[in-house]
């Protein structure tokens, strides 16, 4: 993954928590998603803002934290993992400014913030999988880049039922439209 995707994720909420991993690799959550470090030294609170060029002026405006133990979610295998079968829903959404993206699971839907993925995206990568974590009271997508764990990212939970009153009314409205292009293309067929 590309430090700089990580990074400007990290800018957009102003938090950067260094985490490691049980086998001491070094990883990076934006509060709404965790990165697995690759290729970097190990990073502070203090360096991590230098490599990602924060300004000395912004810095009092950033949270940022070193975990001194390894987090349950950044495990690369957890016993309650439910493997998606599908990938995503194939269509997106913007909602209140963010590019979300449904997945489909056995137990309902998930919504992502489909900028979130972006760090997980290689020219040449192998086979990817996802699965979902349940963390609490929200669940995560854990994206695997074949064996190795690479990315959890946080599901977006909208505040209000309002996402998804706006998406039964879209379909609402496409089904009455599919029925009106039918009927005219049926009356065309009769003259």
């Amino acid at each position: 993954m590309k430090f700089s995707k990580i990074a400007t994720l990290a800018k957009r909420n102003k938090t950067a928590i260094l985490m490691l991993d049980e086998d001491g690799q070094q990883w990076l959550s934006t509060g709404s998603a965790a990165y697995r470090l690759e290729n970097m030294p190990i990073l502070d609170e203090d360096t991590v803002l230098t490599v990602m060029g924060v300004s000395d002026d912004s810095r009092e405006k950033w949270f940022t934290k070193c975990e001194d133990e390894p987090a349950r979610i950044i495990k690369n295998d957890l016993p309650d993992e439910e493997e998606i079968t599908a990938d995503d829903a194939g269509i997106s959404v913007i909602y209140a400014g963010s590019l979300l993206t449904p997945i489909y699971t056995l137990s309902g839907v998930i919504w992502l913030d489909t900028e979130l993925l972006a760090p997980t995206v290689k020219k040449e990568e192998a086979y990817k999988r996802y699965f979902i974590r349940n963390t609490g009271k929200r669940r995560a997508v854990a994206v695997k880049d074949g064996m190795v764990l690479s990315a959890v990212i946080m599901e977006y939970i909208p505040e209000s039922t309002s996402l998804f009153e706006a998406v039964d009314t879209l379909a609402d409205r496409c089904r009455v439209e599919a029925k009106r292009t039918i009927a005219e293309e049926c009356s065309y067929q009769d003259e």
